[in-house]
């Protein structure tokens, strides 16, 4: 149980830890978990228990950002209590809200079309080792690029794309969300933000997903497990957090790519050869 518990403990860090960088959070969590065996977690495969982990790091999004949440909520609830009707007030929160809501669709149908596919591919460590070298030549087109374009449903999205794109584990959301965003000429920071406020709906989507699906079962010491790597993945998440916004300034994120290019290229090669 020791051991089970130290696994864990260590998953769940590299989750938060890698959640908000750009270097795919899911990637690392199969490939710690390849090498380091059984988790612990006796669940649907490590889909669930990396599910559970995201719910930390949520809580950590939602601790960075509760202003702009509490913002939205409130410019919502007037909205509604008004009968539906804009005003000068709230008509740019209801307006960021949609445009999460939209970011958030694309994602949601490949969840709910391709759920299984998706789940097959977090027990290849090959495949998650291909995709992080993608994800680090996908980074490399971020250098230099920035502006100061607003949000519009096409460029919405685009991001939105880009958050299905990186369901797959080896993908980063972040780092797929956000050089969408540059690409398509957004700032830096506004990028971020919006990335990380898709971040919301798509974990709490995931959440629901398995919720309804009747696929939690909890059995055993389980239970325990994903507590623990829930609270490991909030304090790690929140430490990531806040370090990445204070990176993210200096708009350097392609540089991510210096590591993503060799680890993937060597976890690719050993897996290959290992089988």
């Amino acid at each position: 149980m020791f051991f089970d518990i130290i696994n864990v403990l260590v998953l769940a860090i590299i989750q938060g830890l890698t959640e908000f960088l750009p270097v795919s959070s899911s990637g690392h969590l199969v490939l710690a978990g390849s090498f380091l065996g059984s988790s612990g977690v006796d669940a649907e495969g490590s889909l669930i228990f990396e599910i559970a982990v995201h719910a930390g790091t949520l809580g950590a999004v939602i601790v960075i950002y509760r202003d702009r949440i509490g913002s939205l909520i409130k410019a919502l609830t007037g909205w509604a209590v008004s009968g539906f009707r804009s005003g000068d007030g709230n008509t740019g929160q209801i307006r960021y809200a949609g445009w999460v809501l939209l970011g958030s669709l694309p994602a949601a149908l490949a969840g709910v079309f391709f759920r299984e596919r998706i789940v097959g591919l977090f027990d290849s460590p090959a495949i998650t080792s291909a995709f992080l070298v993608v994800t680090g030549i996908f980074l490399l087109f971020s250098r230099g690029k920035s502006g100061d374009a607003h949000l519009t449903w096409r460029i919405v999205l685009l991001i939105g794309a880009a958050q299905a794109v990186a369901i797959i584990p080896g993908c980063s959301r972040s780092g797929w969300t956000i050089t969408a965003a540059l690409l398509a000429g957004v700032g830096f920071e506004k990028a971020a933000e919006f990335s990380f406020m898709l971040s919301i709906p798509a974990i709490l989507g995931a959440l629901l997903l398995e919720l309804i699906s009747g696929s939690v079962v909890f059995t055993g010491r389980e239970p325990l497990y994903l507590i623990i790597g829930v609270v490991a993945a909030f304090g790690s998440g929140l430490l990531a957090l806040r370090l990445l916004i204070y990176l993210l300034k200096r708009g350097r994120m392609y540089r991510f790519s210096w590591y993503l290019l060799p680890a993937g290229s060597l976890s690719l090669l050993y897996f290959l050869i290992t089988g």
